[in-house]
């Protein structure tokens, strides 16, 4: 059998071409990430304790958010426990009453800007309250 480069550097070119075609649909079609925290123990009633939830890959600095999922857990589920989804200073939403769920209420938000969870305990509630799970999804 005869060696033939030209077929060789042909095939080369080719299997190359495939690769970077192949990585840039896979970029296109990463969307979306998950991350998780640990919910803090709340000791004291009244208090408002955060627990950040890290931005997980590198979103794009233009990706805007079109949808975040959540569930969340801790022990029990006592009268007058509050727990928010926050993204910055100023948004919030209320998800006391739900362990889990999706909003478009962050859509156009910066992707690449953490979430965090937000938890009180307020009278008549029961402190300590041990925090479980904190997990997102969020999709741009």
């Amino acid at each position: 059998m005869k060696f033939n480069s030209k077929k060789l550097n042909g095939t080369l070119a080719a299997l190359g071409m495939a690769t970077a075609l192949l990585m840039c649909s896979q970029m296109a079609v990463a969307s979306s990430y998950q991350s998780s925290t640990v919910l803090p123990t709340i000791h004291s009633k009244g208090y408002l304790y955060t627990a950040n939830v890290p931005v997980s890959g590198s979103p794009p600095a233009n990706g805007k958010i079109s949808n975040v999922t959540w569930n969340w857990g801790v022990v029990g589920w006592p009268s007058g426990l509050s727990v928010h989804l926050c993204h910055g200073a100023n948004l919030c939403k209320d998800i006391s009453r739900q362990r889990s769920g999706s909003t478009t209420d962050f859509n156009n938000r910066n992707a690449s800007q953490g979430l965090y969870y937000a938890v009180r305990v307020v009278s008549p509630g029961r402190v300590p309250l041990a925090g479980q799970h904190g997990n997102v999804t969020v999709s741009w």
